[in-house]
């Protein structure tokens, strides 16, 4: 018999780290069939899904690195070395170009997105899987992300990006794309019609749910309605709260890993998280995007930065914390808990 491998509780798995895929996708594909889609992406959405979870569960980390007893001592050398070689890179990266930084930038947060979900889809994999079955399932999870990333690439240009206009290479190849449009959902038919005849209980385990959740919202924004705002909310919430799910779970529940008193709220520690993500955002309106100023009216009066040599040593520099985040992880995360 095959146990359900929930990574806390079956509960607490189903509303933070399942559900966020499935419902985000659900809510906007019924949002934009319905008619009641958003056009545009709203300051007040903007605020939420930027502020309060994408940048927010990018300082997260520091719950697992900086603020982790038992992980500094372990990679003592890692956090030093890596924010001071992602930082002199970015400088490199930027002098030559703002464009090779953000395509540089694009790439790594794609790479970062990806592991993320076979991360959870291993963690979630029942024991005593045959090699064939283990093979085919880790190619079914990366091709539910890669596939339609490919599809993206050579549909062409599209009206949304992933940090900004031009960051991704654009090809031309409309029956490839439609090509694999058709194959990737005959793929996980396939794969979860395999599970239906192999054990009777195994369509419903975590692990297919959580696939189902990563299909439906990269599919969603990305091949199927192809809009920056049906993106912008399945990208964000299907990454953002399962991370900050997974932070809690191994980091936050056992204070004595971390350096402050045991008896402070999870909430006020999330706050803290809020409180950073805005700081940041603040500084990438006013001094470089210009964007959403009406969110940060207490630095309005600051001006943006235009001098290129100045932007290649400030924009990376707010840059790091992402840049951290998504080299750490690959160390970090090797064993949770």
């Amino acid at each position: 018999m095959i146990r359900d491998p929930w990574i806390n509780s079956k509960n607490f798995d189903l509303a933070f780290i399942i559900g966020p895929g499935l419902l985000s996708a659900l809510v906007v594909l019924l949002l934009n069939y319905s008619g009641f889609a958003p056009t545009n992406i709203s300051t007040l959405t903007w605020l939420i899904l930027v502020v309060m979870i994408d940048v927010a569960h990018v300082w997260s980390t520091l719950f697992r690195t900086y603020l982790n007893r038992e992980n500094i001592k372990k990679h003592r050398r890692a956090f030093m070395v890596v924010p001071l070689i992602c930082y002199l890179t970015g400088v490199i990266l930027h002098s030559m170009s703002g464009a090779i930084f953000w395509r540089v930038m694009a790439y790594l947060a794609v790479f970062h997105f990806i592991r993320q979900q076979y991360g959870f889809f291993r963690l979630y994999a029942p024991k005593g899987q045959s090699q064939k079955s283990e093979f085919f399932s880790k190619f079914v999870i990366y091709s539910a992300t890669v596939i339609p990333l490919i599809i993206w690439h050579f549909s062409g240009e599209q009206s949304f990006h992933w940090f900004m206009k031009g960051d991704f290479f654009y090809l031309h190849s409309k029956s490839l794309a439609s090509f694999l449009s058709t194959l990737g959902p005959c793929l996980y038919i396939l794969y979860f019609l395999l599970e239906v005849f192999s054990f009777k209980r195994s369509l419903f385990l975590p692990h297919n749910l959580f696939l189902l959740g990563t299909i439906l919202s990269w599919w969603t924004g990305i091949v199927w309605l192809k809009t920056d705002w049906a993106f912008t909310v399945t990208n964000i919430i299907s990454h953002g709260i399962p991370y900050f799910a997974l932070i809690y779970i191994s980091d936050m529940k056992e204070r004595k890993k971390l350096f402050w008193p045991s008896k402070l709220p999870v909430f006020i520690m999330f706050s803290g998280l809020i409180v950073l993500g805005y700081i940041e955002e603040a500084s990438w309106a006013f001094f470089i995007w210009r964007e959403n100023l009406s969110i940060f009216p207490e630095l309005s009066s600051l001006a943006a930065i235009t001098d290129s040599a100045l932007l290649a040593l400030v924009v990376p520099l707010l840059a790091l914390p992402q840049l951290t985040h998504y080299i750490l992880d690959g160390i970090i995360w090797k064993k949770v808990g």
